[in-house]
């Protein structure tokens, strides 16, 4: 089993060190994985931004099901970045 005391000893840095860049390294993965959910819904759509996805359902340029679906997810997908990325900043 992996434990944060063995890699301490066997990198040489304190357990704490291997904890908080294991947890940054987490929350960096994370943050790649949802910013690619949000560009794989930019491409589906062909827009640059949540407010384009927005206007385009809303002209009904674009067929409202699953894009409002999609358009939440982007919605949430965002704010879920930026949490994440405050707890990096605090990790650093």
């Amino acid at each position: 089993m992996v434990t944060a005391t063995r890699i301490s000893e066997l990198v040489g840095v304190s357990e704490e060190e291997v904890l908080t860049k294991s947890l940054i390294f987490f929350l960096e993965r994370e943050i790649r994985l949802a910013e690619a959910d949000i560009a794989d819904i930019r491409e589906r759509y062909s827009v640059l931004s949540k407010e384009e996805l927005y206007e385009a359902i809303k002209s009904l340029k674009i067929a409202s099901h699953p894009a409002w679906e999609d358009y939440i997810v982007w919605k949430n997908k965002e704010r879920y970045i930026a949490d994440l990325k405050e707890q990096v900043q605090l990790g650093r």
